[in-house]
């Protein structure tokens, strides 16, 4: 996946933040769902406000927010967007 590319929630997705400060999202479509960390909440939050956002603004404000360097924040990344859009609760752009 290129850096260019752009995350974007899909019409489908519903997200539920739970009282642990983890989450849920569920695809009604594919009535599929996809618990996600503390990290993985903040970086679902930023998707869903942004709209669209990049690969390379994830990795900035992923390490602007936590100790990380960009080539693991990167890694992590693209495995967490891989993972979301297996779920189809993403589209790439």
């Amino acid at each position: 996946m290129l850096p260019a590319v752009q995350i974007e929630r899909t019409g489908q997705t519903v997200f539920n933040a739970l009282d642990d400060g983890t989450g849920v999202l569920l695809n009604v479509e594919m009535m599929t769902y996809y618990s996600l960390n503390k990290t993985g909440v903040h970086l679902w939050k930023l998707i869903e406000e942004v709209k669209t956002v990049s690969l390379d603004d994830l990795v900035m404000l992923t390490c602007e927010r936590y100790e990380v360097n960009p080539e693991e924040a990167r890694l992590a990344l693209l495995a967490f967007v891989d993972r979301l859009e297996q779920f189809k609760v993403i589209r790439l752009a």
